[in-house]
């Protein structure tokens, strides 16, 4: 089989500067957060894979969040033949909370045939990495001792993950947590906010008329119903995401989550959206729970 080469095309928004600085759109952190200090960003924040990248591959197949379970990873791989024919496009957050962390960051972005968007969990590797290098008597917890051994090349490398990638030829889009719903165009939304959305209220004060409601972006949570941001969302891109392991496989019209919790001893999911298998998932048990957080 021919060398594949990777053609990723940028996609450039005028309004992409947005991603980097508070969105004018949003003048508080109630309707949506801002991103932390010290953050890595990409220089493009929203990468595009074309349609003559995309055609080098016989199938294209979404796997959910990894949290360094490498074994699983590689079991799924194997189990399905997800060669170097197959396009794997990560959802982020394959790092952190599990046994082999390194080993799946050099799997990833050593793979001819793979790529990933940033994760929440992704960007906490590196603000830690950040502080390592800054802060004076700065030690790793011991959970995250395993960051020390990045080389150089794997930390730049981390740096430029994108926020989303998107598939103009499938009107797809691939992110970790998600976009808020409303009309809200994909630049407007924060970091922050892409890394970590999971759920959302009605709330006609904020643009798109919808408030994200985890802690950390609204400090009481009224006693309005509260929604996945995906049911919510109304395209035109189909959005495929990660990062909401409570509610496990999500399916909607016009989203699929695949974060089926595999870290927490549950399992590693991918879907596939295009070629033979089309519409039809992979999944791989996990062999242990390897982090005890509730699901």
């Amino acid at each position: 089989m021919p060398i594949l080469k990777f053609k990723i095309t940028v996609l450039v928004h005028l309004g992409c500067m947005f991603i980097l600085v508070a969105s004018k759109v949003f003048d508080d952190q109630g309707c949506q957060a801002h991103t932390p200090e010290k953050h890595y960003p990409p220089s493009v924040p929203h990468q595009t894979l074309n349609k003559e990248f995309l055609d080098q591959f016989n199938e294209i197949i979404v796997i959910g969040d990894q949290h360094g379970c490498y074994d699983e990873e590689q079991l799924l791989i194997n189990r399905f033949q997800l060669n170097d024919t197959v396009l794997k496009i990560f959802t982020g957050d394959f790092t952190r909370k599990g046994p082999k962390n390194l080993e799946v960051v050099r799997y990833i972005k050593n793979c001819k045939s793979c790529v990933s968007v940033r994760g929440n969990n992704d960007e906490k590797t590196l603000l830690r990495i950040w502080a390592n290098d800054n802060k004076a008597n700065y030690t790793y917890h011991p959970i995250d001792k395993w960051m020390a051994d990045l080389t150089q090349d794997e930390i730049d490398w981390m740096k430029e993950l994108p926020y989303s990638l998107y598939l103009p030829s499938m009107n797809a889009r691939v992110c970790h947590g998600g976009f808020l719903p409303g009309g809200i165009p994909i630049e407007d939304n924060r970091p922050y906010t892409i890394m970590n959305i999971r759920t959302v209220i009605a709330d006609p004060k904020c643009p798109g008329g919808w408030r994200p409601t985890r802690a950390e972006f609204i400090s009481n949570l009224t006693s309005l119903p509260t929604f996945p941001w995906a049911s919510q969302w109304r395209g035109p891109e189909h959005v495929y995401f990660g990062h909401d392991h409570a509610r496990q496989l999500q399916l909607y019209p016009f989203a699929t989550g695949v974060d089926t919790a595999c870290v927490r001893g549950h399992y590693m999911t991918g879907h596939f959206i295009k070629g033979p298998r089309a519409g039809t998932f992979a999944t791989q048990p996990a062999l242990k729970q390897y982090y005890p957080g509730k699901v």
